[in-house]
């Protein structure tokens, strides 16, 4: 039922005030034909069945229809028009046709519906046929049933319609100046929806365009670090690479390794050299191990610890340190510090020391021939 009255009160107009207009022309229309019936089928009740009766509410009935399918479309101008003159002729036909009863009484109605349904203007233009019928009754001066004169039925009537037409005309320019501050609060919300819209939509789009240099600069950043973490690796599996470089443990014979030292000599080099040294001679069962200091400027106190430490390891698994090539001034900052190597071997240049350990390692098979 709900919505059987929404569709049917639903005008096809964008401007608010034409349909609120043609609501209530809809709603008067409906009262109408609901009167019409009513007062049709209260005669048939009273009286006999009239066939001019019928006629007079048919017509009635098609009329007002017809109105509220006008005002459905948005034609409320019309609609309301057809309204107030079906309401003029009735209320003056019927005057006419029984001047003994105070009819006129009843003009104040179109002002009213024209007050409800019209424009401003067209309430004018009502209140001027109004006012020119019932000039016309007056000057015609009939009789009435109340022992009043036509005189002072009129005026009454007059009176009656101008307070109507006056309270219709406050009424009806406050809903106009009232309907135009909407109208007018209405197109400014559209323009403020429109522009914010706008700003709306340019934001998603500065946003969005951020967004995407954003994930550019991140793909970006990203890619930087993987390469700056892959050459970082490749850095330092070159440094570890160039560490075990410049501590090279060479092989010289079956059981002799030699470790040419070149440079200088820091904490963590020392320590790859005690690390590498005791590593190959463990891989490789040597016997001897030639250190070969030729290329080392500067033994201070802590590269001479940890020569010694490097000294005793390598007795610990066995095999025999020699030292070759300690220069004049390296030999004199050592006594200078008192630093005592434990090394029996000490030679003034490589081949030197690789004769030597050639010599014992011959000397070694020797006897193990014999003894075999």
């Amino acid at each position: 039922m709900q919505t059987f009255i929404n569709n049917l009160l639903d005008v096809r107009s964008t401007d608010e005030e034409i349909r609120q207009r043609g609501r209530n022309i809809i709603i008067i229309a409906l009262g109408l034909i609901v009167i019409n019936v009513l007062v049709f089928f209260n005669v048939l009740l009273s009286f006999s069945f009239l066939f001019e009766l019928l006629i007079p509410v048919l017509l009635a009935v098609v009329l007002y229809g017809s109105t509220i399918l006008i005002a459905r479309q948005g034609r409320v101008d019309l609609a309301g028009w057809i309204v107030v003159i079906a309401s003029l002729i009735g209320t003056i036909g019927a005057s006419v046709i029984n001047p003994q009863r105070p009819v006129t009484m009843f003009l104040a109605i179109p002002v009213l519906l024209a007050v409800t349904i019209l424009r401003l203007y067209h309430l004018v233009i009502v209140f001027g046929i109004v006012s020119l019928g019932l000039l016309t009754f007056w000057l015609r001066g009939a009789p009435t049933p109340t022992g009043l004169t036509a005189r002072d039925l009129i005026q009454t009537a007059i009176v009656l319609n101008s307070f109507v037409a006056v309270i219709g005309f406050v009424q009806s320019a406050g809903n106009e100046a009232l309907h135009r501050r909407l109208r007018a609060a209405l197109e400014s919300a559209r323009q403020t929806a429109g522009q914010l819209q706008a700003l709306n939509t340019d934001l998603d789009a500065r946003v969005r365009m951020q967004t995407e240099a954003l994930q550019e600069a991140m793909q970006e950043l990203e890619a930087r670090a993987m390469q700056q973490d892959r050459l970082l690796a490749e850095v330092i599996a070159q440094r570890d690479v160039i560490r075990q470089l410049s501590v090279p443990v060479l092989p010289v014979g079956k059981d002799a390794l030699v470790m040419p030292l070149v440079g200088v000599i820091d904490h963590d080099r020392l320590r790859m050299i005690v690390q590498q040294a005791l590593e190959q001679i463990e891989r490789q069962r040597a016997r001897w191990l030639i250190l070969d200091v030729t290329g080392v400027p500067v033994i201070d106190t802590e590269i001479a610890a940890g020569l010694v430490q490097l000294v005793q390891s390598v007795r610990l698994l066995g095999a025999e340190v020699a030292l070759v090539g300690v220069r004049p001034e390296v030999a004199q900052t050592m006594v200078s510090l008192g630093v005592e190597l434990p090394i029996s071997r000490v030679y003034s240049d490589l081949a030197a020391a690789i004769d030597y350990v050639r010599s014992r390692q011959a000397g070694s098979d020797a006897g193990v021939a014999r003894f075999s």
